[in-house]
């Protein structure tokens, strides 16, 4: 069954009308409902033009970022989003209603670019986030390439925004809501030619939207429970003992179950070692110490690799392709990867798709638990899993992926 289409606003005098008419009236709403969620303050709005034109790039670190920002500023600002986020039957409608861009990640969408440009010559606020994906654990991931010629081609004030808290409030990985606080920063506009070194331009942006994770004056008081639950999916390999999925969480508390280390998650998201060897650390030194052990040997079962060269092979999922803004499904598979190729295959061990690495553009987690792969030929295919981390599976195919490319 397909999923059905969405419709999103094209750039014209009439539908900047309707989209600035729908952001009035529901402004007081959003405000409203953001207090049961997530009580909102913001800053530096006097920073935003009166009128006209303007591009807001921001930190990113939750599904509700948009909503946020535009709530807080009061007005129209036209985001860039992905086709998966505008499906979603809520925040599509959110994006929708608030005239965002469907986007394709991680590749240049002429098209996408293009609507930016119309949307400021008709005098709109643009928006986008220049890291290209929310961060799992708060800390500013490295920004895409070619966020600085956005900059330099739109020629209107950038206004940077910080998101405070949010990673708090609402963690990418975390199952159970929160409650807290969120605040919107609105930093000084600044102002750049086609000519402005596109280096000095990527250093400014980086140095404003970084948050320093370990002053807590960037952050407030959150409550929740069951404040391990999805832990596993960005520590999918236990930062003791470095066994790969391996590390079961139950409410607050996390457990490798081959050391037996265990933590207890806390909501300023540090793991406090509570047994079994385990030191206390922030999630973010944990992620980056998993990091640092997959740079050396990125295979997941050693013993399979030496025999057959397979890194890995997944739980079943459902496969789908994404055309003309749905998803056709594509049955039931699992994921074997080796250093040439991902293959899909089902339950009979036939190939349903197969792609060459060398061939591959992207792979990447989008929301939930949904994998998104998109080849040269411009196919989208996305694989969604029950259990296992997709985002283990968005890594170690994008560090083959990297290795099978042509030097």
């Amino acid at each position: 069954m397909l999923r059905p289409t969405f419709q999103h606003r094209e750039p014209t005098l009439e539908n900047k009308s309707v989209v600035d008419r729908t952001t009035r009236l529901l402004l007081g709403p959003c405000r409203l409902a953001l207090r049961g969620i997530a009580p909102l303050s913001w800053e530096g709005v006097e920073n935003l033009p009166d009128e006209g034109p303007a591009l807001i790039q921001s930190n990113h670190v939750s599904l509700f970022d948009p909503w946020f920002t535009i709530t807080a500023a009061g007005r129209t600002i036209h985001f860039l989003a992905t086709a998966a986020a505008m499906r979603d039957p809520v925040m599509g409608l959110v994006l929708r209603s608030f005239g965002s861009i469907p986007k394709k990640k991680f590749v240049t969408d002429p098209g996408a670019i293009r609507s930016m440009k119309t949307w400021v010559d008709l005098g709109g606020i643009v928006g986008s986030y220049p890291e290209g994906e929310r961060s799992w654990d708060g800390e500013l991931l490295p920004l895409l390439p070619g966020a600085e010629a956005l900059v330099r081609l739109l020629r209107v004030p950038v206004i940077p925004v910080r998101i405070l808290n949010a990673d708090r409030v609402m963690p990418r990985w975390a199952a159970r809501r929160r409650f807290g606080p969120v605040k919107i920063v609105f930093d000084e506009p600044r102002t750049f030619t086609r000519k402005h070194p596109t280096a000095d331009i990527r250093a400014w942006l980086e140095s404003k939207l970084r948050i320093d994770q370990s002053d807590e004056r960037n952050h407030a008081p959150v409550r929740g429970r069951e404040l391990a639950l999805g832990l596993e999916n960005p520590l999918f390999r236990c930062p003791r003992c470095f066994a790969w999925d391996a590390l079961v969480p139950s409410g607050d508390e996390i457990r490798c179950r081959e050391c037996t280390a265990t933590w207890r998650v806390d909501t300023r998201n540090q793991m406090l070692g509570r047994s079994g060897g385990a030191r206390s650390m922030r999630i973010v030194e944990a992620r980056a110490m998993i990091r640092e052990r997959n740079r050396e040997h990125f295979v997941v079962d050693e013993r399979r690799f030496a025999r057959d060269r397979v890194i890995a092979s997944s739980e079943p999922g459902e496969l789908g392709e994404v055309t003309d803004k749905q998803l056709e499904p594509l049955g039931r598979v699992r994921m074997i990867l080796t250093p040439e190729r991902l293959r899909f295959v089902d339950r009979r061990g036939r190939d349903r798709l197969v792609f060459e690495l060398a061939e591959l553009l992207t792979a990447h987690v989008e929301i939930r638990r949904v994998l998104e792969f998109r080849g040269k030929d411009g196919r989208v295919h996305e694989l969604r899993l029950p259990l296992e981390s997709p985002l283990k599976w968005a890594e170690l195919v994008e560090h083959w992926r990297k290795a099978a490319q042509p030097n």
